[in-house]
């Protein structure tokens, strides 16, 4: 699959399940964005692999790939490490 067609999915998917999640799951807004993210990482993942990205010739969307790699993990992270300094036992 070619990188924009790849990257529009990740999107398509990411809006889709984000607003799934807190539409009609009823999670709460981070978390479902998170969720989002997660679930169109994934997908970027399989439909356009990162050794797929440096066989093929760089341009524009190269950066917005990587951006969206390189931020998705970012913020997947935090919201780790935010969970897991929250998250405490009861007695």
């Amino acid at each position: 699959m070619q990188r924009s067609a790849a990257l529009a999915l990740t999107i398509i998917f990411f809006v889709l399940f984000a607003f799934l999640a807190y539409f009609g799951a009823r999670v709460a807004l981070w978390s479902s964005v998170i969720f989002g993210i997660f679930v169109s990482l994934i997908i970027l993942n399989i439909f356009y692999p990162p050794s797929q990205a440096t066989i093929d010739d760089p341009d524009y969307t190269l950066v917005l790939y990587a951006s969206i790699e390189i931020i998705g993990i970012i913020l997947l992270s935090i919201y780790i490490f935010r969970a897991t300094l929250s998250d405490v036992r009861c007695c």
